[in-house]
């Protein structure tokens, strides 16, 4: 978002400058300041309407234009950028004309226009009122500016950007010409100059800066939602969610366009407001949407919350919502949740012991049981936790035996399905005497996942212990799911369903 505000401050100081350049060789500024024949003093000459509307059309038009262009450039959309350079351009010049035009009776109001006071009480009013005069304009600039996102919202959020970058920007501009003032001949052999070319050289691409720089930071402030791309061609881009109804999908038109993956549709859902909270809408695509592994219903809309994960095809898309930023303190996205505890609630296939690991006796009951210290006793002993950060990618410990038990070998699983994904319908055999297999996008894993770009290049591995078939998560950035469920370690059995970055399989 601070390439927004950033942005923004560059544009409007590019078209500011291009502003001045056009008007001050379009408009004879000498001719607006003449010597009084009876006093003899030098007065100005209020413009002609064909000056002012030469003045607008170069400075508003340009700084319109340019103001235009900023969410077509930040969000990298051809289509925005024409859009926004067409409206800004003619917003720009219609309400940057009109707020000019209210400027110029709030400074004939407010400044002292006598000439009988030159302390500083008259110098502060004509400050004052030069400021109100430019904010006056910069508030039609801003809200042309917000016209071209056709968002009601960033409207408001230019018009009060607009309007403190124009008051900024006229105080620099009277500033420049206090300064300047002793430094310019104001009288001499061809009689009175006009001194205010040093000013509208600073003040005018000033104002245009600082109304780019405020309109990018009011909508910072008051922003309630916005979503970061983290995959795909938009990757580290940020959209703010300022329409009542916000698409995303691979049209361009979209609010959030995913360019890149076919398998996403034009319009594949949307996020709508709700209050100050927003909930996602999956529009019924095949490949459908994926909130923090679960699957969306497209019959249902789903209340998302700060930090939920957004999978849309291969791309990942991360929400963030002020509303629930400081009340649901989620864990970092990219890092591993830590296996829960036993009756933590995670689902224990049916013939496993939930508190040894081991295969259940033949009528249902485990091998093993719980003594008063909670301790287990008897049947196999649960293999060792392993450590993400030390363990993985090393030899099991010996207590862990890795090869098949003999009478439970049937229960392993003998290959994983694809279901959904970019490995749909494809089969990848396990090897029941192999006592692991690696899985990721890297060449040289067993279970090469090269085509998935959500998947880590050494994302997991299968493992099997104590006779059954156990996944381990290798601290990959978008996880490995059982059942739904993110997970570090979980045995598995003929039926899960096992997920990898965006693709899911099933054990069969």
């Amino acid at each position: 978002m601070r390439s927004r505000i950033l942005i923004g401050l560059l544009l409007g100081a590019v078209g500011g400058l291009i502003g001045w350049l056009l008007q001050e060789n379009l408009i004879h500024y000498q001719s607006t300041v003449v010597r009084d024949v009876l006093t003899g003093n030098c007065i100005p000459v209020p413009q002609t309407m064909t000056q002012t509307r030469t003045f607008v059309f170069c400075v508003g038009g340009f700084i319109g234009l340019f103001l235009g262009l900023i969410d077509g450039i930040v969000e990298g959309n051809g289509r925005k950028l024409g859009q926004g350079l067409v409206l800004g351009a003619f917003a720009g010049i219609v309400l940057g004309f009109i707020g000019y035009q209210i400027g110029q009776v709030v400074y004939a109001f407010v400044a002292d226009t006598s000439g009988g006071d030159s302390g500083v009480f008259s110098f502060t009013r004509q400050v004052v009122a030069r400021s109100l005069g430019w904010a006056f304009m910069g508030l039609g600039l801003g809200i042309g500016a917000g016209i071209s996102t056709r968002s009601p919202r960033r409207i408001l959020n230019g018009a009060i950007g607009g309007f403190i970058g124009g008051l900024a920007g006229g105080f620099v501009f009277d500033m420049v010409a206090k300064t300047a003032l002793p430094l310019s001949a104001v009288a001499g052999a061809s009689g009175c100059q006009e001194v205010g070319g040093a000013s509208r050289a600073i003040g005018i691409p000033a104002i245009g800066a600082l109304t780019g720089f405020f309109i990018g930071l009011v909508d910072e402030l008051l922003k309630q939602a916005w979503v970061r791309v983290l995959s795909g061609r938009n990757e580290g881009k940020d959209f703010i969610l300022s329409k009542a109804m916000n698409l995303l999908g691979r049209d361009e038109r979209c609010d959030v366009p995913l360019f890149g993956d076919t398998s996403i549709g034009a319009q594949h859902a949307a996020i709508r407001a709700d209050g100050n909270r927003h909930v996602l809408i999956d529009a019924g695509t095949p490949s459908g949407t994926i909130v923090n592994g679960q699957k969306v219903d497209p019959s249902a809309e789903l209340l998302l919350r700060d930090g939920d994960m957004i999978q849309i095809g291969s791309q990942r898309i991360l929400f963030r919502e002020k509303a629930t930023q400081s009340r649901v303190a989620s864990s970092p996205v990219d890092a591993p949740r830590a296996k829960p505890a036993v009756g933590s609630g995670v689902s224990v296939p049916a013939h496993v012991c939930p508190y040894c690991g081991a295969p259940k006796k033949a009528d249902g009951s485990c091998l093993c049981t719980l003594d008063a210290g909670g301790a287990v006793q008897g049947g196999f002993a649960s293999p060792p936790a392993y450590d993400p950060m030390t363990n993985y990618g090393g030899q099991p410990p010996q207590t862990a035996p890795s090869s098949p038990i003999m009478g439970v070998q049937s229960a392993l699983p003998s290959r994983i399905v694809g279901t959904e994904g970019a490995y749909y319908g494809q089969v990848f055999p396990l090897n029941p005497n192999a006592p692991e297999l690696s899985v990721g996008r890297e060449p040289g894993r067993d279970i090469l996942l090269s085509a998935e770009v959500t998947v880590s290049r050494n994302h997991a591995r299968l493992a099997i212990e104590n006779g059954m078939l156990v996944v381990y998560d290798l601290a990959s950035a978008n996880g490995t799911f059982v059942n739904g469920i993110r997970i570090s370690a979980q045995p598995v059995s003929v039926g899960d369903t096992v997920q990898f970055g965006a693709s899911k399989f099933r054990l069969e």
